[in-house]
């Protein structure tokens, strides 16, 4: 039975449309607005969604948006509801990919006969396209599909051996993978001969391309080219097959560049994403399997894998032409790059690679290179741009997303680049924050993901950026770990360690022992050494920012107000208004408190501040108005610790000193005091 999602925040219109459908046989699923639509659309997976534009929370716009970025439902027909006169929302909704568009008030036979015209036109896509798989090479089938299901093609490269395949031949060579972007998007909004002539075109341009600079073995997979460019025992570097592959694909850049004006001359109007590509090298040994099928020869081995990865990871770097370290050095001088990186290319087997933007002249074997630079600079940049665009907005529709998904016992989980979300397990103010598992490996981690879109955006957003670019500095065992992230203009997310015994506060209104409290002490000021050793003060560290682990072992977390004093802004040298109070403020040191400049030393001041709450349980200061709290901060004297705690007075009159300059000097001091105060309470029930 055919299944139809019917999108309408008004009761009595999505009554009338689904009693309608219903008595034509159709199964209709019915949704009040876009969030619970989009759900919908990945759980049912309809054959056709009808959906209203005007709606809260998510409107029609919003949601065919959500569509077209999820590769796995992408290619779902939409169908949108406007008003008779609302030509300017009829264009946006093609624009973005409507299959069509029904304009209100409508009677039964104009939704009727709009509905059965995109199923039949679903019904001719899924026919064409098998006709036009089935005439290519035998390995297209598959990897075309592949490819509309939302699996790249690249992850088959060189996974296993052809069957019935024959080795034919070892060789060290440089292996060059390029690969379409957005190509299920094109896909999707094409006819199969339509596709056929547009891979049939590329294909013809870029295999000219890699003829040119010597490669062999040329073999199409999907919208993806494997190439091989085989180096010759003793030849010298500029005649190798890394440069002769890095010309190649600079080449083919360009021919990209070329190619994406005569897409959009041949498919005007259609809404089709901007034609780009990704190119990806690696060198080292292939091993040459002869099909016995097809008499063609296959390769294979780990160099086409890594060749593969990396071409699928200059997707989200947006770069064009990535190339690992090893072609690199085979290529010789004069190959320029832009950016370098790390990347995984299986479980925790890192490359370094390289964005590639350009290559001398004399030895590259292109014509008319001087002339032709500036040309390759500006398809390299477009390319690049195309490129992001896509992976932003992809990534700006998932995160918005997660912001309003309903977690159901049971239900599948949801995926954002490598993770699967089990469960949201808190939210304030603008960030959300969720558990989930890593598909690598299982390891639990926290999402933070930041909704930049309202009120004070930018200020948010630029904090939420910030604190993942403080933390990536620092590596340190009392510092939470960092594993990803990832930001759009109005959406960030951070994936950071995951703390299951939750913060201090918990253990602290319990009671601590002296030694635990000299434990998390030390620990602490380790923390501290680190990040003010990379110009880093954290501005708010309390027990709720302090997370422990399984082991006992604690971390410094939560980095969202710290500052850097590096760079072009000395923080040192600025100041904090009254108006704009930043930390809590039974933690703040006395220049936060006044407005004066923070340093190190403030940090220094709140351990201090901590150092007396866990030995008392009571915080060292409390007033009932603001402006009390901050005076005693300012003001009071250092509070005295019972008898029973008289060793670490010296300490916390140090730390808790109101002038920055009679404090300890750094954390580094701290620690060494720390280890003298642990020797004299060891000592005293002996000298006593």
């Amino acid at each position: 039975m055919t299944t139809v999602l019917v999108v309408e925040d008004d009761d009595a219109i999505r009554n009338n449309i689904a009693r309608l459908l219903k008595l034509e046989g159709y199964d209709v699923v019915p949704a009040i607005d876009g969030v619970a639509a989009l759900e919908k659309v990945r759980e049912v997976r309809p054959d056709v969604v009808i959906s209203d534009i005007s709606m809260p929370q998510m409107d029609g716009f919003a949601l065919l948006e959500a569509i077209r970025a999820d590769a796995t439902i992408a290619s779902t027909p939409v169908m949108l509801l406007t008003a008779l006169d609302d030509r300017a929302s009829m264009r946006r909704g093609m624009t973005a990919g409507a299959d069509d568009y029904l304009a209100k008030p409508f009677t039964r036979i104009e939704l009727l006969e709009g509905l059965t015209g995109l199923l039949k036109k679903k019904v001719r896509l899924e026919q064409s396209i098998e006709q036009a798989v089935s005439a290519h090479e035998s390995g297209l089938r598959q990897a075309f599909a592949e490819s509309l299901a939302g699996r790249k093609p690249a992850d088959r490269f060189g996974l296993e051996t052809p069957q019935g395949a024959v080795a034919e031949a070892t060789l060290h060579a440089t292996v060059l993978v390029a690969d379409i972007r957005n190509f299920t998007s094109l896909a999707e909004r094409l006819g199969a001969p339509e596709v056929t002539e547009l891979l049939t075109g590329w294909f013809e341009r870029i295999t000219v391309q890699g003829l040119r600079h010597g490669g062999a073995h040329l073999k199409f997979l999907g919208d993806s080219l494997v190439a091989l460019f085989p180096d010759a025992p003793g030849a010298p570097a500029s005649s190798s097959g890394a440069r002769r592959a890095i010309a190649a694909a600079l080449d083919m850049a360009l021919a990209a560049h070329d190619f994406r004006g005569w897409v959009e001359h041949r498919f005007p109007q259609r809404a089709l994403p901007p034609f780009a590509i990704g190119i990806g090298l690696h060198t080292g040994p292939v091993t040459l399997y002869r099909e016995a099928s097809s008499n063609e020869s296959t390769a294979v081995g780990e160099t086409v894998n890594i060749a593969a990865r990396v071409e699928a990871a200059s997707k989200e770097l947006g770069w064009t032409v990535a190339a690992t370290v090893d072609v690199l050095q085979l290529a010789g001088e004069g190959v320029a790059t832009r950016a370098m990186t790390s990347l995984e290319v299986r479980k925790a087997t890192f490359v370094d690679a390289a964005e590639i933007t350009g290559i001398a002249a004399d030895v590259s074997g292109a014509t008319g290179e001087a002339q032709r630079s500036e040309e390759l600079a500006a398809a390299l940049q477009v390319n690049s741009e195309i490129t992001a665009r896509a992976v932003k907005g992809a990534l700006q529709s998932r995160l918005a997303t997660l912001k309003t998904h309903r977690f159901a016992p049971g239900e599948e989980p949801l995926r954002l680049r490598g993770y699967r979300l089990t469960r949201k397990i808190g939210s304030g103010g603008m960030t959300d924050v969720y558990l989930a598992e890593r598909d690598d490996d299982g390891l639990h981690v926290v999402l933070k993901v930041l909704d930049a879109s309202g009120k004070n955006a930018a200020e948010h957003l630029t904090r939420f950026i910030q604190e993942y670019a403080l933390l990536s500095q620092v590596q340190h065992p009392h510092v939470v770990r960092i594993h990803d992230q990832g930001f759009t203009d109005d959406h960030a997310y951070i994936a950071m360690e995951y703390f299951p015994a939750g913060d201090l506060r918990t253990e602290l209104s319990g009671g601590m022992s002296q030694d635990r409290v000299l434990d998390v002490l030390e620990q602490l000021a380790q923390a501290l050494q680190a990040i003010h050793a990379h110009g880093i003060v954290h501005r708010d560290l309390k027990p709720e920012n302090v997370m422990r682990r399984a082991d006992g072992s604690v971390a410094l977390a939560d980095f969202g107000i710290a500052k850097s004093m590096l760079g072009g802004e000395n923080f040192a040298l600025t100041t904090t208004q009254h108006g704009d109070i930043l930390g809590t403020p039974y933690y703040l040191s006395p220049e936060q408190a006044g407005g004066h400049a923070i340093t190190p030393a403030s940090d220094l001041y709140t351990l201090g501040v901590m150092l007396y709450e866990m030995l008392t349980g009571e915080r060292p200061y409390r007033a009932d108005a603001l402006e009390q709290l901050l005076a005693l901060h300012l003001n009071a004297p250092v509070p005295k610790l019972p008898p029973e705690h008289a060793v670490f007075q010296p300490v916390l009159d140090h730390l808790m000193a109101k002038d920055p300059a009679e404090r300890f000097s750094s954390a580094a001091v701290v620690l060494a005091e720390l280890g003298q105060r642990q020797l004299l309470r060891t000592l005293q029930p002996k000298l006593q």
